[in-house]
């Protein structure tokens, strides 16, 4: 009888990790701002480099429309999940607007609110760092940091090595 509900406990979480993977992209950026409070292991994967300056690890939750995606601990425990890489810089605002309407539907009914922040970036102003939070006054003072909820950006960025990329960041806190 243990084996039995240990073998329909694990897959009752692999059913969970699978629905999201292969659901919407709602359920998906849902599954895993839920699992941030529990430092992503629930999805977190191997191991995939750790050094001083950054550990990460593979996820298996992919958001859909994600073309590389992993767990970041670097100042910080995040997922990160890249949408578009290329050196043509006009192709990123379809994808911009595309994705900042797609996570504004998903976290505005959880009672999220979007800001926009200026890019650092030259070149790259009008795409705008757009930035997901709950209204944390609602959380009493002194209050866990684990207590508080997870926060979603999504930002243009430059690298030499593949040119523009869009990247969804959903921070632990």
């Amino acid at each position: 009888m243990k084996r039995f509900l240990t073998t329909m406990a694990l897959a009752a979480a692999s059913y969970g990790a699978a629905h999201a993977q292969a659901g919407s992209f709602c359920e998906a950026v849902n599954a895993i701002m839920k699992d941030a409070p529990n430092d992503f292991k629930n999805i977190m994967g191997r191991q995939m480099q750790a050094n001083m300056n950054a550990s990460m690890w593979a996820s298996s939750i992919k958001i859909p429309g994600t073309i590389g995606y992993r767990i970041v601990q670097a100042m910080g425990l995040f997922y990160e999940g890249a949408l578009i890489q290329t050196p043509d810089k006009d192709k990123l605002p379809p994808v911009y607007e595309e994705y900042k309407k797609k996570l504004s539907d998903c976290l505005t009914p959880l009672g999220y609110k979007m800001t926009l922040q200026e890019n650092v970036v030259a070149g790259l102003g009008d795409l705008k760092k757009v930035v997901f939070m709950k209204d944390v006054e609602e959380y009493k003072e002194g209050a866990n940091i684990k207590d508080l909820p997870p926060h979603i950006t999504m930002e243009a960025t430059y690298n030499k090595e593949g040119g523009f990329t869009i990247v969804i960041f959903i921070f632990q806190h």
